[in-house]
């Protein structure tokens, strides 16, 4: 048994959102067999965290049949919606069932906040929810002080100082919690609903952060928590 992706002629909805037009893929009905890849997701080895990275969660890699499927069915798509790059072949960096397990007492100042996944312009992100709307989706900002959407390169070392002033002068740690629409750093520009077996796909760059609901649960069992798959996508 293995995985694989419908034909993606329909269901697919594309976006431009916030000042800057960022392209956002949506794509509904992504793979043909969904409870293949949850029971995939219950079976050995088991999830684990790594220190390494910043995920308030557990994570584990997703099968290389997957990781296969995606690569060859999604790369004429991309060189259609994310112009002018055109990518000629696409890697996956990383594709890792997730689980949000971290209570919001114990998370980090960085883990309150909008992030990126990368400052370069050949990476993409891709969100595979597993798990209901109640567990909620992916909400996308924008830096009031800069008015930043994406953070590039030559934008990162101005964001990244103005951004650690503010939130050290927030003392986030007072009152942790997880992102949640507008705050007085940031404003929520766009905001994709949870729906299982739906995929989105925008670029690494781009300010954004899970809508983890603490209150749906924090659960380590794949069948009851926020199940979701996240992969990151390099173009060249």
């Amino acid at each position: 048994m293995s995985v694989s992706i419908r034909s993606l002629k329909q269901g697919i909805t594309q976006l431009s959102i916030g000042n800057e037009a960022t392209p956002l893929l949506v794509i509904d009905d992504l793979v043909l067999n969904p409870d293949w890849l949850i029971t995939n997701a219950c079976a050995a080895p088991n999830f684990s965290a790594d220190a390494a990275n910043f995920y308030p969660g557990i994570r584990k890699p997703t099968p290389s049949c997957y990781q296969h499927a995606i690569q060859q069915a999604l790369l004429p798509l991309l060189q259609t919606v994310f112009t002018p790059l055109q990518p000629a072949s696409l890697h996956i960096l990383l594709s890792a069932f997730a689980l949000s397990t971290t209570p919001p007492s114990q998370l980090r100042p960085i883990q309150m906040l909008p992030h990126i996944d990368a400052s370069t312009t050949n990476q993409l992100a891709m969100v595979h929810y597993l798990a209901g709307p109640e567990f909620g989706g992916t909400s996308f900002y924008r830096h009031k002080q800069t008015g930043y959407e994406r953070i590039t390169a030559d934008r990162l070392p101005n964001y990244s100082a103005i951004l650690k002033a503010q939130a050290q002068a927030a003392q986030l740690h007072r009152n942790p919690a997880y992102v949640s629409g507008d705050n007085t750093m940031f404003s929520r520009i766009f905001q994709v609903e949870a729906k299982p077996n739906r995929a989105i796909i925008y670029p690494g760059n781009l300010l954004h952060s899970g809508d983890i609901r603490p209150e749906t649960g924090l659960s380590t069992e794949p069948r009851q928590g926020r199940l979701t798959i996240s992969s990151f996508l390099q173009w060249c």
